[in-house]
């Protein structure tokens, strides 16, 4: 009865954490709706490590926050409506080409935002 209650009380814990941690890595994604449609605001490098992977990651209407650091890679941007900023200004975020014959920033999609990086090839 008592190794029971111990593993019990085991799944219980295990369960705990593993909801803390679910919500812990949702947490710095923002929802916002207007009724008709709801933006997203993904943070880079938090729910993404590249800004491409939140770049593929998101839908029209959604912000992507690129935090300070200096990220390489050459970003292929193809969805419209969306909004690409860093979070303290170009001196703290620098975007460096991994190819340096390509953009930075190659733009494919309509009414797509960039402020604030420092690009460099």
């Amino acid at each position: 009865m008592y190794k029971s209650m111990k593993v019990l009380a085991f799944i219980a814990v295990l369960v705990l954490f593993t909801m803390v941690f679910a919500a812990m890595a949702s947490a710095d994604i923002v929802s916002k709706s207007d009724g008709a449609h709801s933006s997203v605001t993904i943070y880079v490098p938090d729910n993404y490590a590249k800004i491409q992977w939140a770049v593929d990651s998101a839908s029209a209407g959604d912000t992507i926050i690129v935090k300070d650091g200096i990220y390489k890679e050459n970003v292929d941007v193809n969805v419209n409506n969306l909004t690409i900023q860093t979070q303290n200004g170009s001196p703290s975020t620098i975007v460096q080409a991994v190819n340096p014959e390509d953009a930075v920033f190659r733009i494919t999609a309509n009414h797509v935002n960039i402020r604030g990086e420092n690009e460099q090839y």
